[in-house]
């Protein structure tokens, strides 16, 4: 590749620094997969080895950086970068993940001609959940530096209109909206068919606290003897022995189960009567587009921030109140009962997905880094 051509491309680093089989890397393998080849060179930077590299069909450059923790990473960032002495058009730095976000701003913005892109996935209902104390304070100094470091950014970008306009009034300064690229018409023709007699109910999802599988399972738990039903639970994570023992605790073994290690979740989308969504918050949930593709007809918390638009204020699936396990239980029996009811809302919420298409948003990913 000559000099010519290299300077005229634009260079995007992308910081994710823990790569995983989440929708956060799902929907940064569809932005690298979908950016113009002859328009951006990018480098996918990470703390561990980067699994999304599964995901990406395109030559890019990986980078491990070899840091116990992502504040003592950008040290070797920053040298990463200043190593590169080819010539760009502009250079763009994209972080991901609030901690890295501020650490990106306070790091990145020392270098010279290089443009800082936030990309926020969760809504800032996040910092009300904690672990521990120490997960107390973390989450206390990370709004602090927020308010304080945000608006220095280039460009902030969240996945959702209700995140963005949260976090905009929070750090008092503008964010943009970019849906998740994560519809493509035309991908799937496929015709839901409600005649099982038994309820195949779907749930894909990280196994961690925000996803509140506990308060699925209690709405499950209290279905036994109502309704015929099996619920397939896709997804891994740090809550995984929690849920087992919980399943097992209540004798649920015979109707739950549990997939890890699933790359590729089709066949699940496929055989599914109901997909149903238990998040205490989210930023964008791409599995709630992904099973209305499938026309699966959807309940879901109506947590910030997504599920509300997606699912068109209700019009599009049913809503209930985070942790309301008998108003969650109360709607997979009316689906039992009244599946018309509910495919009519998921074949509205089908015909509603154009806004969330990959073209599109990519479109306004390119033209937002072009006009940088």
């Amino acid at each position: 590749m000559n000099k010519k051509k290299i300077k005229k491309k634009i260079k995007i680093y992308i910081f994710h620094p823990y790569s995983g089989k989440g929708g956060a890397d799902l929907s940064i393998s569809r932005l690298i997969n979908g950016l113009n080849k002859r328009k951006y060179e990018i480098d996918f930077l990470s703390l561990n080895k980067p699994i999304i590299k599964k995901k990406i069909l395109k030559k890019i450059k990986y980078k491990k950086i070899n840091s116990a923790r992502t504040l003592f990473s950008f040290l070797k960032i920053i040298n990463y970068i200043k190593q590169d002495k080819k010539e760009y058009k502009k250079k763009i730095f994209v972080s991901n993940q609030y901690f890295a976000n501020i650490l990106s701003i306070i790091f990145i913005k020392k270098i010279k001609n290089i443009k800082v892109v936030l990309l926020e996935r969760n809504h800032l209902d996040e910092f009300k959940y904690v672990d521990n104390l120490l997960d107390f304070f973390k989450k206390k100094i990370i709004k602090i530096l927020m308010k304080f470091y945000y608006k220095r950014a280039d460009l902030i970008i969240g996945n959702s209109h209700d995140l963005s306009l949260s976090l905009q009034k929070f750090v008092n300064t503008k964010i943009e909206t970019i849906y998740n690229p994560c519809y493509f018409p035309g991908s799937i023709n496929y015709k839901k068919s409600l005649i099982n007699k038994k309820i195949n109910i779907l749930n894909v999802a990280r196994l961690e606290n925000q996803k509140d599988h506990i308060t699925l399972l209690n709405a499950i738990k209290n279905l036994k003897n109502k309704i015929n039903y099996r619920l397939n639970i896709v997804g891994y994570g740090s809550q995984y022995l929690n849920i087992i023992n919980y399943i097992k605790d209540n004798n649920l073994q015979n109707v739950v189960k549990i997939h890890q290690n699933v790359d590729d979740p089709s066949k699940f989308y496929k055989k599914a009567d109901l997909f149903v969504l238990s998040s205490l918050y989210e930023g964008f949930p791409n599995v709630l587009v992904e099973a209305a593709q499938y026309n699966i007809p959807i309940i879901s918390t109506n947590c910030n921030s997504g599920p509300r638009e997606i699912l068109l204020g209700g019009r599009g699936g049913e809503l209930v109140e985070k942790k309301d396990y008998m108003m969650l239980a109360k709607k997979i029996e009316l689906f039992s009962k009244n599946k018309n009811r509910f495919l009519k809302k998921s074949n509205i919420c089908k015909k509603n997905l154009y806004k969330f298409s990959n073209k599109y948003n990519l479109s306004k990913f390119e033209n937002f880094f072009d006009n940088l």
